[in-house]
C-alpha cells in the first residue's frame, strides 16, 4: 500500500530487528499521515553474535519495502 502523507509529514526512521513487533510499529507509522517513513535502522554489534533476525533477512525485508536499512554499530563496551 502506498504511504499517504499529510502536509508537513515528518521524516521518520523505524528501529528494525526484522520481527513482528517492529513490523507492526512500521505499519502503524506508515499509515500515520503525519509520519514519512524514510528508513529502517538496525542497532547491532560489530561481531557476528547478534540476537535478532539474520542481517540478510532484514536487508531483504527493507528492499521489499523499498526502504534503506541503516546499520548503527554498537561498540563492544556497551552493556545491555
Amino acid at each position: 500500500e502506498a504511504q499517504a502523507l499529510g502536509e508537513g509529514a515528518k521524516k521518520t526512521a523505524i528501529s528494525w530487528t526484522g520481527g513482528k513487533d517492529c513490523n507492526l510499529a512500521m505499519l502503524l507509522a506508515w499509515r500515520n499521515p503525519a509520519l514519512d517513513v524514510a528508513a529502517l535502522v538496525v542497532f547491532r554489534p560489530e561481531a557476528a553474535n547478534f540476537r535478532a533476525h539474520p542481517l540478510p533477512v532484514m536487508q531483504a525485508q527493507a528492499a521489499s519495502l523499498g526502504l534503506p536499512l541503516h546499520h548503527v554499530i554498537i561498540g563492544s563496551d556497551y552493556k545491555a
